[in-house]
């Protein structure tokens, strides 16, 4: 049965949707596997009955309306349902949704406010809009970069007074967030955009409801990768829009550009299904995930040999998403890539990534008591043995970015002629493209910058220990061919 009512209680492109191909309509338009039947058997048997989602644009499936009338149904539904004036949802990740941002705002001024530790989408769209980005520093926790303070861009905006907005990465990859507040405030005060990289983030306010998100401080607009943490399927993400965010044909002219033209209707469902859960269960969800997170560093906290990065690091209105666990085992001499591997082949558990110094693992509200206690038990066992780093750290180090002013902008210098050199003969040349650690895909260079030694010396360690980077090719990288 069709649903023509619209309601927080109703997912309505994914229900109808589902409900139509259920009804045994003879098919003759695409895709071609025909609900799964043309598939290979195997990939078949997997995949039941969410091959019969795979749709297209329906006119029988959207209740003989236009083609994307579910469509923006539900988007209006998720925007209710999150504190926005408009919601988009996104089937390319929240990629899209950046780039789209920076798109959006391309024509108020020549730059851009941006906190260095952006995702390489943030370069993207740097590139595809043209502005040019004046990097603000992060503050720095252990090592680890975050959200920048508000005397930090307060003082970018007084130097930089027309800039077409200010883009900031809020949590970041590893859950510190910081205190948006006072900073959404200064943006309000002088007119300029606020807008928000909340990939690792939406979830927050379903465990602590005075979180600082795009939504409770009215930011122009913000972005979830709905993915990472909130259930959907993986490619999917949403973009939001604050309560003044003038210009939504500029968002959405940038959204028809950058789309694929044939979205996955089984992606653009799970989001809808996504917002009719978090409606209702969110708090339950994110309450549960959030108590295995702090059981398991009760059990770890005061292991010899583990370092747990946690409230006691960070500076005053800096928080720590408890879903999300950051610890060193370099004081046991276990390198965090090292420690991987280690925990993957010999107890078959799976951190989300290890760098140098750390391990980073996310609890969701769907994991199994069993692998939190294998989890436990299997950092208890290597934080007790001696590993084989020889240097045994207490601290971590920060990459060696640079904040200060590009020589060109990325898309000026991606549009120039280039050439490729072994990237430790590149030091004191000027990047063609950018080199990134993915995940977590914070650019170690972007195009327009100047390579330094100490950038070429942190590739050299970073590969010594196994770990792999993106944006090199056959060892070498892409410089401006003078």
């Amino acid at each position: 049965m069709l649903i023509n009512k619209f309601s927080q209680k109703t997912a309505p492109l994914f229900e109808n949707f589902l409900a139509y191909s259920r009804q045994g309509i003879g098919a003759f338009h695409m895709p071609g596997h025909r609900g799964g039947r043309g598939c290979e058997p195997l990939f078949r048997s997997l995949g039941g009955e969410l091959l019969h989602l795979d749709l297209t644009e329906l006119r029988g499936a959207n209740l003989d309306q236009e083609p994307d009338f579910l469509l923006k149904k539900a988007e209006k539904l998720a925007a209710e349902a999150f504190g926005a004036q408009r919601t988009y949802f996104l089937v390319n990740g929240a990629s899209i949704g950046i780039m789209a941002a920076f798109l959006s705002i391309k024509g108020s001024a020549p730059e851009v406010l941006v906190a260095r530790d952006c995702h390489l989408s943030v370069i993207n769209g740097l590139i595809l809009s043209g502005l040019k980005p004046i990097f603000l520093s992060p503050v720095w926790v252990e090592g680890l970069s975050c959200l920048p303070s508000e005397e930090e861009i307060q003082n970018a905006l007084q130097e930089y007074p027309e800039v077409a907005g200010v883009f900031l990465t809020n949590p970041g990859y590893h859950g510190i967030y910081g205190p948006l507040k006072k900073i959404a405030a200064l943006c309000h005060e002088r007119k300029v955009p606020l807008l928000l990289d909340e990939a690792h983030g939406g979830h927050l306010k379903y465990i602590n409801p005075a979180a600082e998100e795009g939504s409770t401080v009215d930011a122009d607009l913000w972005v979830w990768g709905t993915h990472k943490m909130m259930g959907s399927l993986t490619q999917t993400g949403m973009l939001h829009l604050g309560s003044n965010f003038q210009d939504l044909n500029a968002v959405e002219e940038a959204l028809e550009l950058l789309n694929s033209t044939s979205p996955s209707y089984l992606l653009l469902s799970s989001l809808d299904s996504t917002r009719r859960q978090l409606y209702f269960n969110g708090q339950k969800m994110f309450t549960r995930a959030a108590e295995l997170g702090e059981s398991i560093r009760d059990k770890i906290r005061g292991l010899q040999g583990l370092k747990l990065v946690d409230d006691r690091f960070l500076p005053a209105g800096y928080g720590i998403d408890p879903t999300k666990i950051v610890l060193s085992l370099t004081p046991a001499g276990w390198s965090g890539i090292k420690a991987e591997e280690v925990l993957r082949k010999r107890f078959h558990v799976q951190p989300e990534y290890a760098d140098r110094d750390y391990l980073y693992f996310f609890i969701s509200y769907a994991q199994e008591k069993e692998e939190v206690t294998a989890l436990i038990q299997a950092l208890s066992s290597l934080a007790a043995e001696i590993g084989p780093d020889q240097i045994k750290r207490k601290d971590a180090t920060p990459p060696p970015w640079a904040c200060k002013p590009l020589q060109l902008s990325p898309r000026e210098a991606a549009e120039r002629s280039a050439t490729c050199l072994p990237f430790q003969e590149a030091v004191g040349e000027i990047a063609s493209g950018w080199v990134a650690a993915y995940p977590p895909g914070i650019p170690l260079w972007v195009p327009g910058e100047e390579i330094t030694i100490e950038m070429v010396e942190w590739i050299r360690a970073f590969q010594r220990m196994g770990g792999y980077l993106r944006g090199i090719k056959e060892g070498k990288v892409k410089i401006i061919d003078y």
